[in-house]
């Protein structure tokens, strides 16, 4: 009998350990989740936890679900900020949100979310983190005001631009997905697909032919041709790929969280500076945003300082 008990109250122990462990912090008497967290930073996640186990996986995994962790704790932060403000996004809102961001892309919004879902993100994952971006900059709009910018400062911006000429890449691109919370096995499937590609290139076939044939990428169909495009508009390993190319050379596999990438560069050509009078409010409105995301910054940190936080992880 004392066994028994001693079983029932060891199990009990177990499961208030296993409940506590689950909550990764508690924001104004609302919990975060540790589910929550791992779902937030999932296809990142489960790139880490591909690594051989040891301490870099386990710091880059620590690192990973902080940071996970500091974003839904600024969101609970902004939705409590919303809700005192009487702030939502409708329907209508997140429709053409997700609009613009497809724009931003060259897609509609179908092939946009047939672009997401081939790199296994799922759209009504997508839906909600638009949503929660479009919140947070209405709740920031209503609480965060752009300060004035002088001409003397747009001058000052123009100037150094002129001195740091830039240029546009033409580039094609193969992608292999890899499923959201991949096995190794669909990893591994991946990467040996993505080899007999980059081995096709090398072996003389045309990058555009062998596109169309294997590429999982929206671009497929059209050789994997992503057109010709500046900084600060692709996936970062896509954009450092086809920047560091000269024309015609072709990158190794590149590994990211949604899948392999293979990327040759065709053409580069410099950007012509526009005069100053076409540029000069597009200038003043980026110096502008600029300062709306310091103010945005020290906005959330108040936030942070006046709220109850209790960090688990």
């Amino acid at each position: 009998m004392k066994r028994l008990v001693l079983a029932v109250l060891l199990c009990a122990a177990s499961a208030r350990a296993e409940l506590k462990e689950r909550i990764a912090a508690i924001v104004n008497g609302q919990p975060i989740l540790l589910s929550d967290v791992e779902e937030r930073v999932g296809p990142e996640l489960a790139r880490v936890m591909h690594q051989s186990p040891g301490a870099q996986r386990d710091k880059d995994r620590n690192e990973l679900l902080k940071r996970g962790l500091q974003e839904l704790v600024d969101e609970k932060l902004i939705e409590t900020e919303a809700s005192s403000l009487g702030l939502t996004v409708s329907e209508e809102e997140l429709q053409r949100a997700l609009e613009q961001l497809a724009r931003q892309q060259n897609l509609d919004v179908a092939d946009f979310r047939q672009a997401l879902e081939q790199q296994g993100i799922p759209w009504d994952a997508a839906r909600d983190a638009v949503r929660r971006q479009t919140l947070m900059a209405e709740v920031l709009r209503f609480k965060v005001k752009a300060r004035k910018v002088s001409d003397e400062e747009v001058q000052a911006a123009y100037a150094t631009e002129l001195q740091n000429a830039q240029y546009e890449v033409r580039a094609r691109h193969i992608f292999i997905a890899t499923p959201q919370n991949a096995t190794q096995a669909q990893v591994a499937a991946a990467l040996a697909r993505a080899e007999r590609a980059l081995q096709r290139v090398k072996s003389g076939e045309t990058f555009a032919l062998v596109a169309r044939e294997m590429s999982e990428g929206p671009t497929a169909k059209q050789g994997g041709d992503l057109g010709y495009f500046r900084r600060g508009l692709m996936l970062p390993a896509i954009e450092q790929a086809a920047f560091s190319l000269k024309p015609g050379e072709v990158s190794q596999i590149v590994k990211t969280s949604s899948g392999f990438h293979i990327v040759m560069a065709e053409d580069r050509r410099p950007i012509p500076p526009k005069p100053l009078a076409e540029v000069k409010e597009e200038i003043r409105n980026r110096l502008a945003n600029d300062s709306v995301f310091k103010e945005r910054e020290n906005y959330l940190a108040t936030l942070r300082k006046t709220a109850q936080i209790d960090v688990k992880l």
